[in-house]
């Protein structure tokens, strides 16, 4: 090959490399919905521990969308603003409060002593989202004592959210939409102290 041919193929990688390295990161995080400010806490709420899991595809720090045939894209320099399984889980927990001002939601490190907190577990089976499309959120779910005689309740749904615009702020919105619509079905299925 000859060396001026070599050297333009270096330089147009070069150029290429550049232009990748100065594409600026954007950072997006879910909300809590509604948006709303919640009542102080009583010291008779009621302790719930959430434990949450979603699939391992979309658990990344970057946004991965759904295309047609298949194609699952990642963007690099779309991204969420923490994990994504720490964004869902506290999402979720603050939606759950929303709906239900009896609940004081964690992980298990606020418990009271002498109390026995509820145990829900949630499994995203799905999360997915398209650009021109609405974002999924597939989940089963179980609240520990909570179904008749103290049995567990059992659940499953899935959730979609419109995207309202073309960018990911909007699919971040949409996804949070989407966790406020399982959180309302949720919180509906506890029962009352």
């Amino acid at each position: 090959m000859k060396p001026c041919l070599v050297r333009a193929a270096m330089l147009t990688c070069v150029i290429v490399a550049a232009g990748c390295a100065n594409a600026p990161d954007h950072f997006y995080a879910l909300t809590t919905l509604p948006a709303t400010t919640r009542a102080p806490v009583g010291a008779d709420c009621r302790p719930v521990r959430l434990s949450l899991t979603i699939p391992s595809m979309v658990d990344r720090s970057e946004m991965v969308l759904n295309e047609p045939a298949n194609v699952v894209r990642v963007y690099e320099h779309e991204r969420w603003a923490a994990p994504l399984a720490d964004e869902v889980s506290a999402t979720l927990a603050r939606d759950l409060e929303q709906r239900r001002t009896d609940l004081l939601v964690g992980d298990g490190r606020f418990d009271r002593p002498g109390s026995v907190p509820l145990a829900i577990t949630v499994d995203i089976v799905r999360m997915s989202a398209r650009r021109a499309g609405p974002t999924t959120i597939e989940a089963h779910w179980r609240i520990a004592g909570a179904g008749p005689k103290g049995t567990d309740q059992l659940g499953g749904n899935s959730f979609s959210a419109g995207v309202n615009g073309t960018d990911f702020a909007a699919i971040a919105q949409s996804y949070s939409q989407a966790l406020s619509d399982l959180a309302a079905v949720i919180a509906a299925t506890i029962p009352a102290p």
